[in-house]
């Protein structure tokens, strides 16, 4: 059941930083008389997914004549046993081109639809020389639990009263779950359960966690809305209280902020049909 806070004064918190794109470490090529490529892996961004899709750049040196990449789920690639020449040859045949690659002129591929472990490998060619190099990407695997409703507790912010919904944990990722679309399209709850579970006269349930993360809403002149729960936001356990029941039933203590500070704090819930 809820516990309610009486008379609890806040402490104004600065803003979160957020990064737009996380970036791989690589070395830029040069002009080696070898063929070498280098790829970059950045995060997807609306309308595409960043659970399910990636951003690669690939650059290359002056000798690289053509450049092909593959991606396909590590499993695959470990079970086909190949040496590094070998699945260099088997990117050549089997992959796509990089269209329109040159030294100094890098290209951005989209890589979708990727549901588990992949690794996404490009090789640099010139005449029978080959240079291969590779990334790595984990594309969450989302199963429903239920259908339902989602109610916000700052209808200020966002707009409206609720929203139909659907929780879902993540099959590849111990302890994640989402209230898929709470927001807007694109932008879900994320939550991670904590393994303290308890019962109480509304059922069996696990104490969950809610970390800072976008809605996709806006507040006028403040800019993009971020919601925390309340925990998160006092850094400390104490104000702890989220829950997600057997029976797919959530409640979220959380916080509704901009970079200038806090929107309000309330109970936000989700209720299964």
């Amino acid at each position: 059941m809820k516990k309610y806070f009486y008379n609890i004064m806040f402490a104004f918190i600065g803003a979160l930083a957020f990064t737009a794109c996380s970036e791989e470490s690589g070395t830029e090529p040069g002009t080696d008389s070898k063929p070498v490529v280098t790829v970059y892996q950045y995060e997807a961004q609306l309308p595409l997914s960043a659970d399910n899709d990636v951003i690669i750049r690939v650059a290359a040196n002056s000798s690289v004549e053509a450049a092909y990449y593959l991606a396909e789920k590590a499993e695959e690639k470990t079970g086909r046993n190949m040496s590094a020449e070998a699945y260099a040859d088997y990117v050549v045949s089997n992959g796509k081109k990089v269209d329109n690659l040159s030294a100094g002129n890098p290209v951005d591929l989209t890589v979708t639809d990727m549901m588990g472990d992949y690794i996404i490998t490009v090789v640099g060619v010139k005449g029978t020389t080959k240079y291969s190099t590779e990334t790595s990407f984990k594309g969450l695997d989302w199963r429903d639990i239920a259908t339902g409703t989602y109610y916000y507790s700052k209808t200020n912010v966002s707009g409206k009263e609720s929203s139909p919904a659907t929780l879902q944990y993540c099959a590849n990722v111990d302890g994640l779950y989402r209230i898929k679309d709470a927001f807007n399209p694109g932008y879900s709850l994320k939550f991670t359960g904590t393994g303290t579970k308890g019962t109480d006269a509304d059922g069996n349930f696990e104490v969950v966690r809610v970390a800072a993360q976008p809605t996709g809403y806006t507040y006028g002149k403040y800019g993009d809305v971020s919601i925390r729960d309340v925990a998160t936001w006092q850094n400390s356990d104490d104000y702890l209280d989220n829950q997600m029941y057997d029976n797919g039933y959530c409640y979220f203590w959380v916080q509704y902020f901009v970079s200038a500070g806090s929107l309000g704090y309330g109970y936000d819930e989700f209720v299964p049909e």
